[in-house]
């Protein structure tokens, strides 16, 4: 069938950019109608017009718009290069004395560069892109005469990404479809402010904007819709009313997508008021009976399009299940041998990375026939020479043997050890690792919520403050976080504040004498060098040493996970090994750990939860063979994962064999 002949036709225009994909990384000519396709709400055209707002004064920088523009296109920043911006602006901020938030900072950052230039160059690179844009673009708006078109295009020449999305493109990686998306959006916006300036040739910068933005339509009849040769037609089922082909493919057609049972009334709900003017009792149901026609009557408009050849496809899984009018588009049989409808595998997909796939698999089987695998290697290597790396076994991932296979230790070497991290470790070997290694999503408030907390409980009992003057301390520093604002900074200062509030009861209540406060321990333990810091060491009425860990999480271990909880008895082990002999004196008798749980407090106090000393568990050695234990899995080659109940907001789930999608892909 020639490809002027067919179209594909889907229920909704957010599943166009989809079926283009797919289509075009088959090297099928397409051909979408680009009302069909918001101009203004491609990502590389919304970027340069807030661009063009910034440079012609119509919309102010803000913290969300800075964002937007450092996360996008030309910015070109992911959330961890965001995230170290963020960091650089906060350091340099807390060193002047500041307590500006960081999205004050961004946006002065942006608004003068100037502050950029001491920062580390690589943390601020993505602001300094955005800032050279923006000046790029008001040095062509200060010209005389300007235009829309002058500007937008002094903006993309300063961005590089022409040539750059331009190579991507021609390029067989996962990313060229993106790129050329892109391009054909900035290539239809050039279009569109082109022939702007031709008919409105006195108008400026603004004009346009309005322009553009007060479209409900974003192209018009003078704009190419098609390529210039044949292709496949992707459009919705609504623009194909009137028009026909050969062969038609309605995809997608799901519970839930057909029919779409929506709302779509007025903002008024006009309809609903008729029906209620009209004493209609039923009218709830009425109208779901319309939308159910209307929706029938639509699907029948897409099926209708095909002169000779109609394909529909759904899919049957878990989440999705094919819309009830298959049924009346092919009857199931109600004979008892086929009760359901029959769903088939879908074939392989005629992309090059499903072809490769395919090869790598015939090769990979020692099941098939010889001559098979033997023709998959032929076809693998041709295309390996014709430069595709998926095609190339020296680039299968499984294929190299391991760089290293050394221990992770040093051999004679203590291996450094802190106490929260023995916990971690024996709940999960390769969670412990892949976190060591970087793979962590650590909420920043959070932590920096945690530490002021921290900090008010270590002046407080070093200076002896009172309620109020801990809650006045809070007010000070609380400024110098970033928690966001409006609603969201108010309830977080709600929360900490309660914690600071309980925090000072318990000050007040707790009858162990204090010893030391924030205080640093390394000590040797066998195999494993233990280092840390305790929150608070105190004495209790036998003179015993008690150490005391704040919590401001809202999880706490159960009554029988404490009597073995790793953090705790590490504590206790670092006391008995003399750890803290400096600021007690000698003394290395321990009374118990325990936990104060601030942040999830037991009728509205502070709940302390006490572990037993060592020496009274009826095995006393069980601390000390779990830190020689956990040493000598730290320093081994190989790490096991084990699932648990930590899985569910485990970091490194992504890169974890114990889950499907962190499975490794071997041949």
């Amino acid at each position: 069938v020639p490809w002027a002949s067919m179209a594909v036709l889907v229920r909704a225009a957010s599943a166009i950019p989809v079926i283009r994909r797919a289509l075009t990384s088959a090297s099928v000519p397409v051909s979408v109608r680009l009302d069909e396709v918001p101009l203004i709400d491609q990502p590389p055209v919304r970027a340069l017009l807030a661009l063009l707002e910034i440079v012609t004064g119509r919309r102010p920088i803000d913290a969300e718009l800075a964002i937007d523009l450092l996360t996008g296109p030309l910015g070109g920043a992911d959330a961890l290069a965001v995230r170290r911006l963020r960091q650089e602006l906060r350091r340099d901020e807390l060193a002047a004395g500041g307590g500006r938030s960081s999205g004050e900072l961004l946006v002065e950052a942006l608004q003068q560069p100037v502050v950029l230039a001491t920062l580390d160059h690589t943390s601020v690179a993505p602001a300094v892109r955005i800032t050279q844009l923006v000046q790029a673009g008001r040095e062509a708006a200060d010209e005389p005469g300007a235009t829309a078109e002058d500007v937008l295009w002094a903006i993309w020449s300063a961005s590089g990404l022409g040539g750059r999305w331009s190579r991507l493109a021609l390029t067989s990686s996962a990313a060229a479809p993106a790129a050329d998306r892109d391009l054909d959006a900035v290539v239809a916006l050039f279009d569109s402010v082109a022939r702007y300036v031709d008919r409105m040739p006195g108008a400026g910068p603004v004009g346009f904007l309005d322009y553009l933005r007060d479209q409900q339509i974003p192209s018009d009849s003078f704009a190419s819709g098609a390529p210039s040769g044949p292709a496949v037609t992707v459009m919705t089922a609504h623009a194909s009313k009137g028009l026909e082909w050969d062969v038609v493919a309605v995809a997608g057609v799901q519970e839930g997508v057909w029919p779409d049972f929506r709302e779509r009334g007025t903002l008024l709900g006009t309809e609903v008021l008729v029906d209620v003017a009209a004493d209609r009792d039923d009218f709830a149901p009425s109208r779901a009976t319309a939308r159910l026609a209307e929706e029938r009557r639509l699907f029948y408009v897409a099926l209708t399009r095909a002169r000779r050849r109609l394909i529909v496809t759904a899919v049957s899984d878990d989440d999705a299940q094919p819309s009830r009018f298959l049924d009346d588009l092919d009857p199931v049989p109600s004979d008892a041998a086929a009760p359901e409808r029959v769903v088939e595998q879908p074939s392989r997909s005629l992309d090059l990375p499903s072809v490769v796939a395919e090869l790598r698999r015939v090769v990979c089987d020692p099941a098939q026939p010889g001559a098979r695998r033997e023709a998959a290697a032929v076809h693998l290597a041709r295309l390996a020479d014709a430069g595709v790396r998926q095609a190339d076994p020296d680039q299968w991932y499984g294929r190299r043997p391991l760089s290293i296979e050394e221990p992770l230790g040093e051999p004679d070497v203590p291996v450094r050890i802190s106490p929260s991290k023995v916990e971690e470790f024996n709940r999960c070997e390769l969670r412990w690792l892949l976190k060591a290694c970087g793979a962590t999503d650590s909420d920043m408030t959070r932590a920096g919520v945690g530490s002021l907390v921290h900090d008010l409980a270590e002046r407080a009992v070093r200076e002896q403050w009172s309620d109020a003057t801990l809650l006045a301390e809070l007010d000070h520093a609380w400024p110098s976080l970033d928690v966001g604002e409006g609603w969201v900074a108010a309830r977080e200062y709600t929360r900490v504040r309660d914690m600071v509030e309980r925090l000072g009861r318990w000050l007040r209540s707790n009858p162990r004498r204090t010893v030391g406060v924030e205080v640093d321990f390394d000590v040797q333990i066998d195999n494993a060098r233990l280092v840390g810091r305790v929150d608070r060491l105190d004495a209790d009425a036998l003179g015993r040493l008690v150490v005391v860990d704040y919590k401001t999480g809202v999880s706490a271990p159960t009554a029988a996970e404490l009597g073995e909880h790793a953090q705790l008895a590490t504590y206790q082990l670092a006391v008995e090994y003399g750890a803290f002999d400096e600021v007690s004196g000698g003394v290395r008798d321990s009374g118990g750990a325990s936990l104060v749980q601030l942040g999830k407090p037991s009728k509205g106090e502070a709940r302390e939860q006490v572990q037993a000393p060592l020496a009274d568990a009826p095995d006393p050695k069980w601390a000390a063979r779990l830190v020689a234990d956990t040493a000598e899995g730290m320093s081994q080659p190989v790490f096991t994962a084990r699932r648990g109940g930590w899985c569910g907001f485990c970091p490194a789930r992504p890169s974890c064999p114990v889950f499907p999608d962190g499975e490794q892909v071997t041949p």
